[in-house]
């Protein structure tokens, strides 16, 4: 082989040489990377077997003590029996409800003088049953307002002592005094997000006072009779399968990556061993070339 050939050969092979190398530099790094999705599973599975539940210890219909995932519902309800009798608080001291929702109650006669009730859920469904003889214009017109405004229209309007008309609202005003404020808060509805609120120290709770009339008293929900804290098991079948799952995709990935790896090192070893016989020509080349030049 001659001086320019092995020349060329030898760059060849270590321009092959730099790509093996960064080659398997790139597989270490995914390896690398798979080794942190592994600990990151492995968080992820920890932290799903070990969350916890809040619960609620009332009684049901049959007056038998049971526990129940800790609501707003249940928290505010002012039945003992069912309910908690409490009132939750911000950081500011507003009174956390929920999204004001109103819905009418009517109430009315039937043929047989019973009664007969029904709950409108908007005002159109209420106008074109019991308004029918309204213009378009007007009917129109009245969709756009609230029910305390439809009912007082209703009562002003219509002569029907048959019918009783009752604007209800999911907000209990009992929890609060004039003096306090509400704050609204429709994510109260979600028993996650209060759990959240209250395990962080954002939200506490109050109950109805025993001794002063109409007055609230501080609860600390942790070591609380009615409030406790449990173990959720309920996702761990999930978790572990997840997990399961996650890890044998993990090992599948890094299996071929060991794999790639030890082919790229077996290919640096005859590079390598290659480059090393190609010096070996350049070097008897060159000597062979000095002596034809100083003959």
């Amino acid at each position: 082989m001659g001086l320019a050939a092995s020349q060329g050969r030898y760059l060849c092979l270590t321009a092959r040489m730099n790509d093996l190398v960064y080659e398997g530099q790139q597989i270490s790094q995914q390896r690398l990377q798979l080794a942190k999705e592994t600990q990151a599973v492995a968080e992820a599975y920890n932290k799903a077997i070990s969350n916890t539940l809040l619960q609620a210890t009332i009684r049901n219909d049959n007056g038998e003590i049971i526990q129940q995932q800790l609501t707003y519902d249940i928290l505010t309800s002012q039945d003992p029996i069912s309910g908690l009798c409490m009132r939750i608080l911000d950081e500011n001291g507003n009174i956390v409800v929920p999204e004001e929702e109103k819905k009418l109650s009517v109430t009315k006669k039937d043929e047989n003088g019973s009664d007969i009730s029904e709950e409108y859920e908007t005002p159109e469904a209420f106008i074109n049953k019991y308004m029918p003889n309204l213009s378009l214009t007007d009917s129109s017109e009245m969709m756009k307002w609230n029910f305390d405004k439809i009912k007082d229209y209703y009562e002003q309007n219509y002569n029907d002592p048959s019918v009783n008309l009752e604007v209800k609202s999911n907000i209990n005003y009992n929890l609060k005094t004039d003096e306090e404020s509400f704050l609204f808060d429709s994510n109260c509805k979600d028993p996650k997000y209060l759990q959240q609120m209250l395990q962080t120290g954002q939200w506490t709770l109050q109950q109805i006072s025993t001794t002063v009339d109409g007055g609230w008293d501080s609860v600390v929900w942790q070591g609380s009779n009615t409030i406790s804290e449990v173990y959720d098991t309920t996702d761990d079948a999930a978790a572990e399968a997840q997990y399961t799952a996650d890890m044998a995709d993990i090992q599948r990935k890094d299996k071929i990556l060991e794999t790639r790896l030890e082919q790229v090192q077996t290919q640096e070893k005859a590079v390598e061993k290659e480059i090393d016989s190609v010096k070996s020509v350049l070097k008897n080349n060159i000597e062979q070339s000095f002596k034809t030049f100083s003959a």
